[in-house]
């Protein structure tokens, strides 16, 4: 499995005869990371109708940390894990877990297509974020994107007659935590190996929910546990895929085809639970993909001089 990061680092020195090949490769494991990334959700939505949302993510952690160790051994990548950025890792789980028990919470109250209609607003959150954050210079193409896709959230919230309330807005929590993490991981890129942020990340989880588990527990039935660990270990697969897919392919390719969700959440949806997106979500839905795309955009052009 070592093969991932050596086929990376090779792209650059391969470029002019099978770049294109690379590309294409690396944006097909990113659609099979988001595709495994929402059976995952699919699964969490089922678990979180019977099962205290702390008891769903400590399981999913539990999982998760399991399959991306793993991973770490047979790539020998567990030395990374001791991190010269530990305060960094701490700050970003204790940022991270509110926002992933809002989204788990969100999952069963709401149809997964609406969930991911608001969680694309992440980019937004982005972006307006790195201005205080990161002192970054943003262009007025990039507010008016960052404008519109908020206003697309508006059409998907539709405040006084469509889905506002405490799960829409748990999910727009988890938006702006997601936000906030990405930044945090900015800082952080480049020195630790891509494992040590789920080791980091499930291992801290695991303890946190486990220490209030017992007042929480409730005895999941062997299918269960099985769904539980089927959904630890698509976390770990589709984390393989994208590690694999960001060595083929740049972030700035890459990113566009998280939206492929909305495809994967509202084909699963109907299939599994009898939801369908209302024309309204779809049209919002469609603002703020849209909005995020543009950003996408102009992250990758504003290197050059002059571009913001």
């Amino acid at each position: 499995m070592q093969g991932g990061y050596a086929a990376g680092a090779r792209v650059a020195e391969h470029s002019s005869r099978d770049g294109g090949t690379e590309m294409s490769t690396g944006i097909l494991l990113a659609l099979g990371a988001y595709g495994l990334f929402t059976l995952m959700d699919a699964s969490i939505k089922l678990l979180g109708g019977r099962y205290h949302v702390v008891q769903v993510v400590f399981f999913n952690a539990l999982f998760g940390l399991a399959t991306v160790t793993l991973i770490a051994a047979l790539r020998g990548r567990l030395a990374g894990v001791r991190s010269p950025q530990w305060r960094l890792h701490l700050l970003r789980w204790a940022i991270g877990l509110p926002g992933g028990l809002a989204i788990f919470w969100a999952y069963p109250r709401m149809p997964l297509a609406d969930v991911y209609a608001i969680l694309f607003a992440a980019p937004l959150f982005m972006t307006a974020l790195s201005v205080p954050v990161l002192a970054e210079t943003v262009g007025w193409r990039r507010w008016s994107a960052v404008l519109v896709g908020f206003l697309g959230i508006l059409v998907i919230l539709r405040p006084g007659s469509g889905p506002f309330g405490p799960p829409a807005l748990a999910a727009l929590f988890g938006a702006l935590v997601h936000a906030c993490n990405m930044l945090l991981l900015r800082r952080m890129r480049g020195i630790d190996p891509p494992e040590a942020f789920g080791i980091w990340g499930n291992g801290l989880s695991v303890i946190a929910t486990g220490s209030v588990l017992p007042w929480l527990w409730r005895a999941p039935t062997a299918s269960d546990l099985a769904l539980h660990g089927f959904a630890g270990a698509l976390a770990g697969g589709g984390f393989l895929l994208l590690v694999l897919a960001h060595a083929k392919a740049p972030v700035a390719v890459l990113a566009p085809f998280q939206y492929s969700q909305m495809l994967y959440g509202i084909a699963l949806g109907a299939l599994l639970f009898g939801d369908l997106p209302d024309p309204a979500t779809l049209a919002g839905a469609t603002i703020v993909v849209g909005s995020g795309l543009y950003i996408f955009h102009r992250e990758a052009v504003r290197a050059r001089p002059g571009t913001t």
